[in-house]
This record gives C-alpha cells, structure tokens and sequence, in this order.
C-alpha cells in the first residue's frame, strides 16, 4: 500500500507541475576534458565494453535542458568519442519532471524498461521516486573520473548534480539600473513596485523557503501574503520574456537559468540572487532501476560532468554545476558568498529532512494566497 501511495504523490505532483558550498576555487578535481578515453582499465573499461554491447543509449527528459532537439547531436558525438565508442544515441523530449518521475515510476512497478535510460529531475523528484524503489543506488566514486567530490553527488549515489540552479528576481534591465535593483525579497515590498511584479502560478520556490532551515513556514506565510498585495499577474518561469517586453517589471522566484539565455540574446533582462533568500538546488541525473541500458547511462553522467560535457549544458541551459572547475555560474555564487549570505542547498537531504506532505501542503497554500486576486 506505501509504494502505491507514493506512486499517487508522484502523478499528483506532475499533474500539478510546471516546471524543474564552494565555487570554482572549490577543491574538486579537475574535470577531463571530453576526448577519447586512453587505455581505460577496471570498472570503467568493463562498462565501456558493457555499452558497447547493449548498441545504444536511450533519453528522454525536458527540452533545452542538459541537452536540447537542436543541440544533441553535439552531445552524442563527444560521447561516442570519449569512450571510443559508436552507440546510438536517441534524444526524446518529455514533459515536465515531475510527470517524468512518475511515468518512470509506472514502469518500474510494470516491469517495464525504463522510457529514458536515465532520469533527469530535481532531489524532490527524486526523494518521490525512492518511495517506489525507482532509481538506483551507484557508487560513482568507484569508476568516473569527474565524479570523485562527494559534493557532487547526492546521498547514497541516488543523483549526480549536473547543473546548479541558483533562483532569484528577474528583472527588465532597461527599466531597473544601479541602487534600483531589489537586492532582496523584503525591496519587493517598497510601494514604488506594486503592481510591476509577476510571480508564478505555482509560487516557485517558496515552499523551500519555507523549510525550518530557511525562513520557516510563518515567515514565508506573511511574506508571500504581503507579496500577493504587490503582484500583477502570474507567469511560468519559461515566460520570462514577458519581463523583456516591460509587462511586468520583475520575476519572483524565478526557476533560475532564464534570465542568464535572454539577456545572452541582447533582451534586456537581469537576474539577482536575494541577500535574504540564498539557496540553490540542482538538477540530478539518476539511473532508473529498470534503465535498459545501464553500462552507457552511467558512462554518459561521467561524460556530463567531463568540461565539455558542462560547457554544452551551459549553452543550452545557461546553467552548469558551480563546483566544478571552469564553472560558468560559480562568480553568482562567490558574489553572494562575498555579501556574507550562508547558501542553503536544497539537495535529497534537505527533502528528506522535511516532511513531504506538510511540504506539498504549504506549497498548496501559497499558489492559493498569490492566485487569490489575480486572473
């Protein structure tokens, strides 16, 4: 009854979705860059044998996230190159994490191959998916080479965190320049800002915020309460576009990550950390357990975590993992860092800390407080 009580939370938060330490000073070993992999020995070269033989690796997971339509063809080919090998790589995009988390977990209690060799998702996603045994415990460690730091993996080998999402305000550059710019989530009660501010339909990241470690849950409560007075109108993070047009002034939370792909592409859109809100989480790849081709899946996580392999999420994503050497998003991190702000990771750990339910219940509340006047 408990694994098909879990199932039911995992299609019930998919139903609902919408979505998704140190810096590069950190002392993680350097990353290898992506190229052909030289006399591998042990564990690494019976799995490079192992994929050889199952002839292909199969993906499926959110559009423009680690990897994208347009862009996988680059992906597959530095794989296949790194271990010398010449496997058929497939790239279907899927719906949101969450609703990937569940059919995952569908076919797991089926006894069906996993959709995606590896799952893609957030340590929420993933705490859901260990109720009904549906990813893997691996002991990176062991093997790959750009998986050494502890850090870098969440507990017990469950998730590898390829790219660190850091939330925030994002804002029209155009409109707000210099002392302006809301430093932290109390500025975005200033009277000068009502009615220019967006938040999202689903009030990203404020149940995390809410957790005991952060501002707990009556704290958050009275903020999003006195936020909802401010907001004009609810969005999806993906719509940040409309802060480029000036619909709206502001973002917040954001999901992290948008606001960087804009303003790359000359929209006038910035993105600030809040000083009394700092915390990141991660996306995490994950091996299903009943992942059809498991040798090539992990070798591909090892291939992610290589410079290169980073490098192309960050083209697609503009996000990458702020711990690893080279890391494009670590400066985000060392500036907070340098305001004194202790970050928050809101990694496995933190969600099994906290209790699902009373989670999903907060979360429930604030999408309620922020929807209460808006259309």
């Amino acid at each position: 009854m408990k694994i098909w009580t879990a199932l039911t939370v995992l299609l019930a938060a998919a139903a609902l979705a919408a979505c998704g330490g140190s810096s590069s000073s950190a002392s993680s070993p350097q990353p290898t860059s992506a190229s052909p992999a030289a006399s591998p020995s042990g564990e690494l070269a019976t799995l490079i044998e192992g994929a050889r033989k199952e002839g292909q690796l199969t993906l499926s997971w959110s559009d423009k996230t680690v990897g994208s339509s347009a862009t996988f063809a680059q992906y597959a080919d530095a794989f296949n190159k790194l271990y010398g090998l010449n496997l058929k790589v497939e790239f279907t995009p899927a719906d949101s994490m969450p609703a990937m988390a569940a059919k995952v977990a569908q076919e797991v209690q089926a006894g069906r191959p996993a959709s995606s060799d590896l799952f893609l998702g957030t340590a929420e996603n993933l705490r859901d998916m260990l109720q009904v045994k549906a990813i893997q415990s691996v002991d990176w460690a062991s093997w790959a080479p750009n998986i050494k730091d502890p850090a870098l993996v969440e507990p017990n080998g469950y998730g590898v965190n390829v790219a660190s999402l850091l939330p925030g305000i994002a804002y029209n550059s155009s409109k707000l320049k210099g002392d302006a710019v809301p430093r932290t989530l109390e500025d975005l009660l200033q009277p000068r800002f009502k009615g220019h501010i967006a938040s999202t339909t689903y009030a990203a990241q404020f149940n995390r915020l809410a957790a005991p470690e952060l501002w707990g849950e009556q704290k958050t409560v009275d903020y999003v309460t006195k936020l909802s007075e401010q907001v004009s109108g609810l969005i999806r993070c993906g719509e940040q576009e409309r802060i480029a047009s000036g619909e709206f002034d502001l973002l917040a939370l954001d999901c992290g990550g948008d606001a960087d792909r804009l303003k790359a592409q000359g929209a006038p859109v910035d993105h600030v950390i809040p000083t009394d809100a700092p915390m990141y989480f991660s996306w995490d790849l994950a091996l299903p357990a009943n992942s059809a081709h498991p040798n090539a899946a992990k070798l591909w996580v090892n291939f992610i975590m290589s410079r290169q392999g980073q490098d192309l999420v960050y083209k697609d994503a503009f996000a990458d993992n702020a711990f690893l050497p080279g890391s494009h998003i670590a400066p985000q991190l060392d500036q907070l860092k340098a305001s004194g702000a202790k970050l928050v990771k809101t990694d496995l750990d933190f969600y099994q800390r906290n209790d699902p339910a009373k989670l999903k219940a907060i979360s429930q509340q604030l999408q309620s407080i922020l929807a209460k006047k808006k259309s």
